[in-house]
């Protein structure tokens, strides 16, 4: 058995020493930066993890003491319980985001064993999906796009475990909600597919359908509890904003032209496009062509019917598109499967390839030195108000903040949840108190004559001029370069 074990590890040694590396260069990053959460999901993510531990609130998120009902549990849960460890919660959660992040390449790198049976050829694929900008980028940031990817790839590699299939469902679905569903729905059309091809009878269509409903059925029960308990709101909130309004217009200024996300594919891997579109033509022509291993070319090009139904989406956000990246980069690669039994050539053809990725496309000093965030004023106001004892934080969003929020209220590109956040939702982690958002001057000034004891405002000083002078209220740390911290005495 040690044999075996010994032999496992000697024949996937590379794999597991750029594993290895790449985990510890990313944590090296990671620590030696240590810089703020960034707007906007680092920060929302981090708080709600947060609340919804402290309010043992472990099946529904919460922000500033509300039921967040626009987003499943699991990710904010997950950075709730990361930040709980002894160490930095900025250091704590992105480690374990690149945690997972390593389990996600090593799941390609499987899935890269079973279509090509050439390790080398999974290695290569595997190296370039980690250093594509936007995959770097989500390794060493909060994100619920790994934990979707996770479920996804876990589904497919297992889709025959029952147990292990539905584990990674539940993943996918209470990490992204009804996107998660995406792997079960592909194999749905699969096996249609299969009985339609005269690949299967009736009986074991009926029989695989039964398995896909089960699977699909246990992940619904969390849907089914909130149903219960919130009844319309969480249908509004998370089926009619979160869902179907991101996929119908392009809320909160998510704006893009139709071919945005093929731009940003392009962007990623450039010259690769080339190889990754000629495989997938190839694969596309052995699918529909009789006597072929149709199972193990649906496995290959899984994803690609996902990155076809992003360009039907309105909401354009580049990080959208990581889900299928290790997709694109698997097509890359696989010509050289003609090389599989010339290992030397295979090899050097490889390294070839790594070496002009990382001058060509991906340069590799950008992504080491380019920081995801820095400590700014926004960040530099919300701490004092924690030290200072403010009970309270009521925030003036900036001028062209405003603009844009009345811009797009007036064009029914908001969804209900769009003030919760501010223009910087780290404002509400770092000062870690109430935190309301005030996106009016009326509004806000209303706050301020209504403020109670130890209550405090914050207010860009540009507007300084829109606020009346109030007696009981002093101006705390005025050396901030952008903002005012003011305290109800």
């Amino acid at each position: 058995m040690k044999k075996v074990k010994n032999n496992i590890f000697l024949d996937h040694f590379p794999f597991i020493l750029f594993l290895a590396g790449f985990f510890l260069l990313v944590a090296f990053l990671i620590i030696s930066r240590n810089t703020p959460f960034f707007d906007w999901d680092e920060s929302i993510y981090a708080q709600v993890g947060r609340e919804m531990i402290r309010n043992k609130s472990f099946f529904v998120p919460v922000w500033q003491g509300q039921a967040w009902l626009d987003k499943p549990p699991i990710p904010s849960l997950f950075y709730g319980v990361m930040e709980l460890l002894p160490f930095a919660p900025e250091i704590t959660t992105r480690i374990a985001t690149l945690l997972l992040s390593c389990i996600v390449l090593f799941f390609q790198y499987i899935l890269g064993l079973r279509v090509t049976k050439s390790k080398y050829i999974s290695l290569l694929s595997v190296i370039l999906t980690a250093f594509l900008p936007v995959f770097f980028q989500r390794s060493q940031a909060l994100n619920v796009d790994v934990f979707l990817l996770l479920g996804w790839l876990g589904y497919v590699l297992w889709y025959e475990n029952v147990w292990a299939s539905v584990i990674f469902l539940l993943i996918a679905t209470l990490s992204k909600s009804l996107l998660g569903f995406f792997p079960p729905i592909m194999f749905f059309g699969f096996h249609i597919f299969e009985f339609v091809t005269k690949q299967i009878n009736k009986k074991q269509l009926i029989s695989r359908l039964k398995y896909l409903g089960i699977q699909m059925g246990i992940s619904c029960i969390w849907f089914v509890g909130m149903l219960i308990v919130y009844k319309y709101n969480f249908i509004q909130y998370h089926f009619i904003d979160s869902h179907f309004k991101r996929v119908t217009a392009s809320i909160e200024q998510h704006f893009g032209q139709r071919t945005f996300y093929v731009t940003v594919l392009v962007d990623q891997l450039r010259l690769l496009l080339i190889p990754a579109s000629l495989s997938l033509g190839y694969f596309m022509y052995l699918f529909f062509k009789k006597k072929s291993d149709r199972y193990l070319i649906f496995l290959t090009i899984f994803f690609v019917p996902w990155f076809v139904f992003l360009n039907l989406t309105k909401t354009k956000i580049e990080w959208y598109i990581y889900p299928v990246l290790s997709q694109f980069t698997l097509l890359a690669v696989y010509p050289l499967i003609l090389l599989r039994k010339k290992t030397v050539v295979l090899v050097a053809t490889s390294i070839i390839v790594g070496t002009y990725y990382f001058i060509a496309i991906t340069p590799i000093n950008s992504l080491l030195t380019q920081p995801f965030s820095t400590l700014e004023d926004h960040q530099r106001i919300a701490i004092p108000a924690k030290k200072n004892g403010c009970r309270g934080l009521f925030v003036l969003v900036g001028d062209s903040t405003r603009t844009s929020y009345a811009t797009l209220k007036s064009m029914n590109l908001v969804i209900t949840t769009t003030t919760w956040w501010g223009n910087h939702p780290s404002m509400a982690y770092y000062a870690d108190m109430r935190t309301v958002y005030s996106y009016s001057i009326p509004n806000f000034i209303d706050k301020l004559n209504n403020l109670k004891r130890s209550e405090c405002l914050v207010f860009e000083k540009n507007d300084r001029n829109h606020i009346p002078n109030v007696s009981l209220v002093r101006d705390t740390f005025a050396d901030n370069k952008t903002y005012v911290l003011m305290q109800k005495e």
